[in-house]
């Protein structure tokens, strides 16, 4: 196993054993303000994969324990992607393109059309969420960090910041599969989530796109 593979099992591992303890701990639910504006996009690459029959079954028993249920957003199968690397908050009128963006889309040009394969997809859970997060080639590894560096040598860098908020590229590679609007999730999603911490889910591939994205990938644009 690779350092960046193992990690990212530590982190996840990590991240999913945290969020059990506040879940433990604080198990009564508050209302939720909300994710990300519905009526507006960020740009954002990444790939938008046939899913494979593993990934399917997890988003129709996941649709089916929250159906009904107001509050339970989950990823519609034909919106699923892979984030390789967000790049503005959602920022930009779903119905108008975001202007200037012919330098964004010469630094991007390089990692464009190249392969992502994220491998040993596993359930991640958050206190409000649950990912879908794997592992990256090493090669996909290196193209985030450099795009990502490149990114903070130009016109972007700003915009970069404040959707991460940090001064590293993320860590996660993954996909918000349940949004939950409310601080924790619900006990019949916690136990959904401990059934099947350490089940594998197969890998995902694609080619790396530049859309306008709505949060959660049902609505894409190529920029202009």
């Amino acid at each position: 196993m690779s350092d960046v593979a193992a990690s990212l099992e530590q982190i996840y591992r990590q991240r999913s054993q945290e969020t059990q303890r506040i879940w433990q701990e604080n198990p009564k639910q508050k209302t939720h303000s909300g994710f990300y504006p519905e009526n507006l996009s960020a740009i954002a690459t990444g790939i938008q994969p046939a899913l494979n029959p593993q990934i399917s079954e997890l988003l129709a028993e996941l649709g089916q324990l929250s159906q009904g249920d107001p509050l339970a957003d989950v990823m519609h199968p034909d919106h699923f992607h892979l984030t390789f690397l967000a790049i503005t908050p959602a920022l930009y009128n779903n119905h108008r393109q975001p202007e200037a963006v012919s330098g964004l889309r010469k630094i991007a040009e390089k990692y464009l059309h190249q392969t992502l394969r994220v491998r040993d997809l596993r359930l991640v859970a958050l206190p409000n969420q649950l990912l879908i997060a794997g592992i990256p080639d090493a090669e996909n590894s290196v193209q985030r960090t450099a795009f990502w560096r490149e990114l903070q040598d130009s016109d972007w860098a700003g915009l970069l910041q404040q959707r991460y908020g940090g001064k590293e590229p993320p860590l996660f590679w993954h996909s918000t599969i349940l949004r939950y609007n409310a601080t924790v999730l619900p006990d019949r999603l916690q136990r959904f989530f401990a059934q099947r911490s350490e089940q594998r889910y197969g890998e995902m591939t694609g080619k790396i796109v530049l859309r306008l994205v709505s949060y959660n990938w049902s609505s894409t644009q190529e920029l202009a």
